[in-house]
């Protein structure tokens, strides 16, 4: 049988703990594709249509379907997920049968890739895992040596391969000594990771300034004058006469995570949505929440985290190195700053979900289930393209894109 989609063989810069990554297949507690639009792209499904496997051919016939609207050979068709439970109608106990039935050269680019991802970036190619996917989020937030970068090799598809490409007028290697120096700071010893992040955002507003400017050349600069900041331990003069405003924070992240609807959740994601609701005190099918309860018991959760996550101290450092390294921070927006935005708001969805489970010194969660918590984050919420641009489009709206206003959700 000739193969659909051929794979070649790259070295690339991968963490650590994507290069130790393997699908645990039927023992993973969340389907990868329940709940979500699986996209099939053009070749894959002519050779569906052509398939005559009788195990598959009804379901093939029936339950893929052409995508009518912005249809695009990468974008042609879609599987019609199972109406009562949100699976693919390929799953059979928890595996695909597709893969089973005619190899993995038959999968979907989007089957076949995710959680991967890979960027041609310049000179190298890099990859990196979603943590939308249970595993990875595991490999990738609990262990110390996560983020040890090294050379190896990986297989891929050529068309799920992106490219980073040159802009605001940059060349590539510019916008990688960027993007490398955005993960050298938040691996600084000696400051918290509001502090780094702070700091970050102090460096995207000066970069985009920059470049607005015309002023690529003083990248160099900027990059220099950060460094000083931190050699010079002049961070503190920056960040000591910043207050803490939970109630800001509690009250923002409260109607963010609460615009997300139940209904689609996944058994794993609707424990973790009411162990949130739980942790804050609130019925999750109230129309109103009175704020002040909330505010407290946020408050109490922020500073019971590092209890909760003492064996685990990079839990959040890992999290935000994945986002950076996956990303190409910061050149997935339309300016640094805009990336920087959005970056602001991941971090803080997550910590609002996670400190909301520890309210309780009594009753703190267990690790996995704080890894679990960033999982249904990254599957309900950061993957919903759609609810970032309208996030960023709020804080813009609203004033509240200021870097000076921003660090109010920071400090904790």
């Amino acid at each position: 049988m000739s193969i659909l989609h051929p794979t070649r063989s790259l070295t690339a810069l991968v963490p650590l703990y994507a290069q130790k990554f393997s699908c645990i297949g039927s023992s993973c507690k969340d389907s990868c594709c329940s709940g979500w639009t699986v996209t099939i792209d053009k070749k894959t499904f002519n050779s569906y249509r052509q398939s005559k496997n009788p195990n598959l051919i009804d379901r093939l016939d029936t339950q893929v379907k052409r995508q009518r609207s912005q249809a695009s050979d990468k974008n042609y068709a879609r599987m019609v997920l199972e109406p009562t439970t949100g699976e693919c109608p390929m799953m059979e106990e928890r595996l695909c049968s597709v893969q089973k039935e005619l190899g993995e050269d038959k999968l979907s680019h989007t089957c076949f890739s995710y959680p991967r991802n890979t960027y041609e970036s310049g000179d190298f190619y890099q990859q990196a895992l979603t943590l939308s996917c249970p595993e990875a989020a595991r490999l990738a937030l609990l262990a110390d040596d996560a983020f040890q970068f090294s050379e190896a090799a990986i297989s891929v598809r050529k068309e799920t391969i992106e490219t980073l490409k040159p802009s605001h007028g940059l060349s590539l290697s510019q916008m990688n000594e960027i993007r490398f120096f955005c993960i050298q700071l938040m691996r600084t010893e000696g400051m918290l990771i509001w502090q780094k992040l702070a700091l970050l955002g102090l460096f995207c507003e000066s970069l985009t300034l920059a470049l607005k400017e015309g002023g690529q050349a003083k990248v160099s600069h900027i990059i220099a004058s950060t460094q000083d900041l931190i050699l010079n331990k002049q961070t503190e003069l920056l960040f000591d006469s910043m207050q803490p405003h939970y109630d800001i924070q509690a009250i923002t992240f409260l109607m963010l995570w609460r615009s997300k609807s139940i209904v689609t959740f996944s058994p794993l994601q609707t424990s973790v949505h009411k162990s949130i609701a739980l942790g804050l005190g609130f019925n999750i099918e109230a129309d109103s929440v009175a704020h002040s309860p909330v505010i407290e018991r946020y408050k109490l959760g922020v500073n019971n985290l590092h209890i909760a996550l003492k064996d685990a101290p990079f839990f959040f450092e890992n999290y935000i190195l994945n986002e950076l390294f996956k990303d190409c921070f910061p050149f997935d927006q339309a300016t640094p700053y805009e990336h920087y935005l959005r970056l602001i708001t991941r971090f803080g969805m997550v910590r609002f979900m996670l400190a909301a489970q520890c309210s309780s010194e009594d009753n703190l969660p267990t690790v996995q289930s704080l890894v679990d918590t960033v999982q249904a984050f990254c599957r309900r919420y950061q993957h919903d393209s759609q609810f970032s641009a309208n996030v960023n489009a709020c804080l813009n709206n609203s004033g509240w894109s200021d870097l000076q206003k921003i660090y109010r959700l920071l400090k904790t």
